[in-house]
């Protein structure tokens, strides 16, 4: 069995937080941009190199690090119990669509209404869903190869985001801020995606906390795995493939 954890205060899960949303930052605005410009490297490349290297693998190895500083004994079934890891019940496959049809509904409303006072009142651009650190229209023939790199960057980028902010970070939440705890954990979350553009970080607001709320529910963070997973992994092979724009 882990060790019983403590609560977490807010200005801790600000650092835990903060930190990598800074470490994003200064990947995206310069270490891809000079993988790109002065190597020559795909922009995407540079955003799995850059961004798997510098925040998705020290994410991995710090929720690795910290179950290690609780005293938990290096096993797979205690860490499975410390980072919430339990099997998928039929409630959770259905919290887990629920979520995932939720979040792509309200972000299609999102979406919609800005686009269309966007169109009515040309105050400001419609939304993107391009990153502003790397434009990517899908690969081109010869560049299939970059889906290798892809998968390892997929891995980090989705289960050492999950294990730190909801199987490390969330359950100690949950000990300081109750049920709320979930609020808390969406709003970091979403700091953490400032380096996207506040264009992107207002279609995502749906997810960022639909995600949480349901991991907390359920406490399983196999679902914001699933549902994190599934968000990232088949639009961008979709978008990489050409298959969609």
């Amino acid at each position: 069995m882990p060790k019983p954890v403590k609560p977490m205060p807010f200005l801790l899960s600000l650092l835990l937080f903060g930190i990598p949303s800074l470490v994003l930052i200064l990947a995206t605005r310069l270490v891809i941009p000079w993988l790109h410009q002065d190597l020559g490297l795909l922009p995407v490349l540079s955003w799995f190199l850059a961004g798997g290297v510098l925040v998705f693998i020290p994410l991995f190895l710090a929720a690795c690090i910290a179950f290690r500083w609780e005293g938990n004994p290096w096993d797979f079934a205690t860490l499975r119990s410390r980072f919430r890891l339990h099997r998928m019940e039929k409630k959770d496959w259905l919290w887990t669509i629920g979520g995932i049809a939720g979040s792509f509904f309200v972000m299609g409303l999102i979406i919609g209404i800005t686009n269309l006072i966007s169109d009515i009142t040309e105050l400001f651009e419609p939304l993107s869903t391009q990153m502003p650190f790397m434009e990517f229209h899908g690969l081109e023939v010869g560049q299939f190869w970059v889906l290798l790199v892809w998968l390892p960057f997929f891995f980090f980028n989705i289960v050492g985001e999950e294990l730190w902010w909801r199987g490390y970070i969330l359950p100690r939440q949950e000990l300081r801020h109750g049920k709320h705890a979930w609020v808390v954990n969406g709003a970091l979350w979403l700091v953490f995606h400032i380096a996207f553009g506040l264009g992107l970080m207002l279609m995502m607001i749906p997810v960022l906390f639909i995600h949480p709320y349901i991991v907390q529910k359920r406490k399983n963070t196999w679902i914001g795995i699933w549902i994190h997973g599934i968000f990232n992994g088949p639009i961008f092979v979709a978008i990489a493939l050409n298959l969609i724009n």
